[in-house]
């Protein structure tokens, strides 16, 4: 009983460790990340209608805080920006969270023939989580072009904006470990 019960333990962690999402991130190969130092807001930044304003605010918190500790500065105008930082949310597929489930069973062998049944019974309500992307985007400022991009797919609490706050901070600070890309 103890080896099956350990087993099932090692195959949920191994399930769950799959269904976690990575940072994406891309760039222009030809960009000298080395010489960004000064930026500026794009004016293009934002989320799709159904993304909460808090969600978003929380973004642009977490952005500011990583581009202060990171020692960028903010162009006094977008004439001396390196570049231009711009981020977009957008409303991911949502994910369904199983309730945990009873199991019923019976069966019966004998011989070389062996048949069973099963029945899973809910203990619960099944819940719908949110997920939205956050891309963000480093375009250079002579030109417009894009020179790098980072994402990240996070699940939302429906009721906890605290716990939406913590998740945002740490999906932003993610992102930001893909820059500088190395070569």
């Amino acid at each position: 009983m103890k080896t099956t019960s350990l087993l099932m333990l090692i195959f949920a962690t191994l399930l769950s460790a799959c269904s976690t999402t990575k940072v994406v991130s891309d760039y222009n190969p030809s960009v000298d990340f080395s010489r960004y130092q000064r930026y500026i807001w794009s004016e293009n930044n934002g989320a799709d209608k159904s993304v909460s304003p808090f969600i978003i605010d929380n973004v642009k918190t977490a952005l500011q805080t990583q581009l202060n500790n990171r020692l960028f500065t903010k162009a006094k105008t977008p004439q001396t920006a390196d570049f231009i930082v711009q981020y977009y949310l957008a409303e991911a597929a949502d994910t369904i969270d199983r309730s945990p489930r009873l199991g019923l069973g019976i069966g019966s062998f004998g011989g070389n023939f062996g048949m069973s049944s099963s029945v899973g019974v809910p203990l619960g309500k099944d819940t719908v989580n949110r997920n939205v992307q956050i891309i963000i985007d480093f375009l250079s400022s002579a030109d417009m072009k894009l020179s790098w991009r980072g994402s990240l797919v996070v699940e939302l609490h429906n009721n906890d904006p605290k716990a939406n706050a913590a998740i945002t901070e740490q999906a932003v600070d993610a992102i930001w470990n893909q820059f500088p890309p190395t070569k």
